[in-house]
């Protein structure tokens, strides 16, 4: 991995953890809130529930990136040597398929959203910014797939 792609990766993973730190600190005065002086924060579960899909999504860019990823790989291993590279190039170029078709799906939803303006119920916050990050994590997996695609087509063949 390039050097300015591990800080990236690692400024991914702290801001990750301070949106994880942001939900917890919520989620525990909003129970605080509700048990101890019966008045919750009405929007608070609304918003945890936003930063779970950050957490999701840009946390898949950054397992993608470093390679943790969940593969088919036994499949590949199983395969003559011969046979090992083209196998794992195509699942590659399925996964950058898939993911990039799917981005592009959730793209449309995302600029339907945003032309209506729909908000969420309690935070009155709007959802299309929340929505954007499937998309953008969708395609930057489909690019981080098709780069591992290409250095296995350009790593010399083992025998």
């Amino acid at each position: 991995m390039p050097p300015f792609a591990t800080k990236l990766a690692h400024g991914f993973t702290l801001l990750l953890a301070l949106v994880l730190l942001a939900m917890v600190g919520l989620s525990a005065g909003n129970v605080v809130a509700r048990y101890l002086f019966n008045a919750a924060i009405l929007w608070a579960d609304e918003i945890a529930v936003f930063g779970m899909i950050l957490l999701t999504w840009l946390g898949a860019i950054v397992v993608a990136w470093r390679g943790s990823d969940i593969r088919m790989d036994l499949l590949v291993a199983a395969l003559p040597r011969g046979a090992q590279r083209p196998v794992a190039v195509l699942q590659d170029l399925v996964v950058a398929g898939s993911c990039g078709w799917v981005a592009w799906l959730s793209y449309g939803y995302v600029t339907r959203v945003h032309r209506i303006g729909m908000t969420s119920d309690s935070a009155r916050l709007p959802v299309w910014p929340v929505h954007a990050v499937i998309p953008v994590a969708l395609a930057a997996i489909a690019l981080i797939a098709l780069v591992r695609a290409l250095r296995t087509l350009r790593r010399p063949q083992t025998k």
